[in-house]
């Protein structure tokens, strides 16, 4: 009887083995999933059916049926088709008030001062270097110093600091282009 359970024993592991590296088919399961949210923009608002016609021995009622607008807008399990729905217009953002410092009238005085004298500064530096010849880079050190002169005149009704400011760079952009053509 050993002499058959060994070759037996062979047999069975022989076979079992091919089934042993064959790899197992992986099962999937659906998961099912909640049907999409559709924002109520975005569905059009059912319709009333028509009113059936009413047979010919009733009178017809004079008075037009008013669509159910008090029902809530059910999602549709359908997406929604591309441009059959009315876009909403963008709202423009409200301007953000400008935080601006409060100056008294000696602050507002010296601010002023220093704006026209850094302007009239910068001007006859200006017109001092109109009739020379620049390199590319001193022209746009001219271009940067009328820019800051403009944008100095249109702060100066409502932000005087700012525009001193302005006035001042304008000022010593200009000097230090006039100081590099001596």
């Amino acid at each position: 009887m050993n002499c058959l359970r060994v070759p037996g024993a062979a047999c069975v592991l022989l076979v079992s083995a091919g089934c042993l590296f064959q790899k197992k088919p992986v099962v999937q399961t659906p998961v099912a999933m909640p049907p999409a949210q559709v924002p109520s923009a975005a569905v059009p608002p059912p319709t009333a059916a028509p009113a059936p016609t009413p047979p010919a021995t009733q009178p017809t009622a004079t008075a037009p049926t008013a669509p159910a607008a008090a029902e809530p807008a059910k999602p549709s399990p359908f997406p929604p088709v591309p441009g059959a729905t009315p876009k909403p217009k963008p709202v423009a953002p409200t301007p953000v008030p400008a935080l601006v410092t409060i100056l008294t009238a000696d602050q507002r005085k010296q601010l002023d001062t220093a704006y026209q004298s850094d302007l009239d500064q910068a001007n006859g530096i200006l017109a001092k270097l109109s009739g020379r010849t620049l390199t590319a880079a001193q022209n746009d050190s001219v271009t940067r110093a009328r820019a800051f002169i403009r944008q100095a005149a249109q702060f100066h009704d409502r932000d005087l600091t700012t525009a001193a400011e302005l006035a001042r760079r304008a000022r010593v952009l200009t000097q230090d282009l006039a100081a590099a053509l001596k």
